[in-house]
């Protein structure tokens, strides 16, 4: 029989049925599967329990019964003197014991499902002794979720770790298919990372937090193989196995049983046990463990974006940096042109950065020449250097009653100075963050606006001028470009310049 089935015939509750067997009066058989498997003489034992108790005797006397180490009718004697000083309403018990005594039933073979009968009470009333006979139910399903939560945005935090420092990927613009394989990747550490934890201390660093522990119900440890199995049955029906809006209804769901004291999927063969003194304290702690992880998270985001190439770097090192820099940031056109070419099917026409220094079309992919608006020339960079050592970079470019459209070289600035910026020993990724950085020259750029700023002993100086022009939104709204007004005669100038401060005299 199954635990369900055994629940209905002995009128006891999962609770009950699992602590008696905890306490050694039963002892079910185990299936291939792992689940138990009741026989009739459990049954037959679970049913003069419920009687037993229900009369009120003892839990000690009863497992002195199944120990032959009392005889049925002698205890019922003296237990009579007990029940007839109690109050009226325990007359039915007395009857039922007058009655038993009478048959001079013995506990191995007397019929207690007859007994049952006599005392005539609604199969629904859980007598006082039975609910004290019970493995405690732990509900709490906003502590048991928040759990939860703490120990996701740490596997998603290792995850996104190992995507950013290792390989160097924009954790922020991974698309569908980045967010697919995060729920994936996910998913995956939490069956191995939580089946470990649990297997081993019981425990996870979310669960901790609240006081929540699981073990099997001897109280020990589960094995790996139910650790694995409780853990993956959480995923699939409690989370939804993360699939976005059926997660949220999975767990809508569980929330929804635990509220009503159901036992959940997960919880079949363990128990889970809670420190209520530790929840407020747990409250606090998830609150700023979550602000810590997200702001962990902020930082490993940032730190994908540093350079390889650190320290004083060559022409060759500091290319490596600018085309690795301009991937992190998925920057795929040429940058003298607006974003909207990239919606006109043409997925990647960027220059990358040869070990010279000089702009080179990546094979394989388009370079575009002709556009309806004749766009200004992307600017070759020049760099500066000292026995081989890299101090520095500029560019320029200037357009005199010419019919040429200046598109933002905001782009192209900011990937330029970070590339060099970020490679200095003295930069520290805060406060300064590289996407800061990038931002605030960006936006200098796009807004055709002259800046100077410094970082980690480097300025970057830009100066434009320019007059006849009108400043226009670009065709995606993202950024402006320069067109020359009807019938004016239009002047544009740019200088860049990306330089290391000389040191003073005496310093190291």
């Amino acid at each position: 029989m199954t635990i369900k089935e055994i629940e209905n015939l002995s009128g006891m509750t999962r609770a009950n049925i699992r602590f008696y067997e905890k306490e050694g009066l039963i002892s079910p058989q185990r299936n291939a599967n792992g689940y138990r498997n009741y026989s009739e003489n459990d049954l037959n034992i679970l049913k003069r329990i419920r009687l037993l108790r229900t009369l009120h005797l003892s839990l000690e006397d009863i497992k002195s019964l199944s120990r032959n180490e009392q005889e049925l009718t002698g205890l019922l004697i003296r237990h009579l003197r007990v029940l007839r000083k109690e109050s009226t309403d325990l007359e039915q018990a007395v009857t039922v014991c007058e009655q038993i005594c009478k048959d001079q039933a013995a506990y191995e073979s007397f019929d207690a499902q007859h007994y049952l009968d006599l005392l005539n009470a609604s199969p629904l009333e859980v007598p006082a002794e039975l609910r004290e006979d019970s493995v405690p139910k732990v509900s709490s399903p906003w502590c048991r979720y928040f759990a939860r939560t703490i120990d996701m945005a740490v596997y998603i935090s290792l995850w996104y770790a190992f995507l950013s420092l290792v390989l160097h990927i924009n954790i922020m613009e991974t698309g569908l298919t980045g967010t697919v394989l995060d729920i994936v990747v996910s998913a995956c550490i939490l069956l191995l990372a939580e089946s470990f934890m649990l297997s081993r201390f019981g425990t996870t660093p979310g669960k901790f937090v609240f006081g929540l522990r699981v073990t099997a119900e001897t109280g020990a440890c589960l094995t790996w193989s139910e650790a694995f199995h409780r853990t993956w049955t959480v995923l699939k029906r409690g989370s939804g196995l993360g699939i976005p809006i059926y997660d949220i209804i999975r767990e809508y769901k569980s929330y929804k049983a635990c509220k009503r004291g159901e036992t959940l999927d997960w919880e079949e063969e363990t128990v889970l046990w809670l420190d209520e003194g530790r929840v407020p304290l747990g409250i606090l702690a998830s609150i700023i463990g979550l602000i810590l992880l997200n702001g962990a998270q902020l930082l490993i985001w940032q730190a994908g974006a540093l350079p390889q190439n650190k320290g004083d770097i060559t022409v060759a090192e500091y290319a490596e940096n600018y085309n690795d820099m301009q991937e992190f940031y998925q920057i795929d056109r040429q940058l003298n042109m607006p974003e909207i070419y990239f919606l006109y099917g043409i997925e990647d026409s960027r220059l990358v950065l040869d070990k010279d220094g000089e702009w080179e079309k990546l094979s394989g992919v388009p370079y575009i020449i002709n556009t309806a608006e004749n766009y200004a020339e992307l600017p070759q960079l020049h760099f500066t250097e000292e026995n081989g050592v890299m101090t520095g970079l500029h560019f320029s470019a200037s357009y005199e009653n010419e019919n040429v459209t200046v598109a933002s070289f905001g782009d192209l600035m900011a990937v330029s100075a970070l590339s060099f910026i970020c490679a200095q020993d003295d930069y520290h990724i805060l406060p300064s963050a590289p996407s800061l950085i990038y931002t605030q020259i960006r936006l200098n750029g796009d807004n055709f606006s002259s800046f100077r700023i410094s970082e980690a002993g480097v300025t970057v100086k830009c100066m434009i001028e320019h007059s006849g022009y009108e400043l226009r939104p670009d065709d995606m709204g993202n950024s402006h470009v320069l067109v020359p007004a009807y019938g004016s005669q239009p002047s544009f100038s740019i200088s860049f310049s990306v330089t290391k401060e000389a040191l003073s005299p005496g310093h190291p």
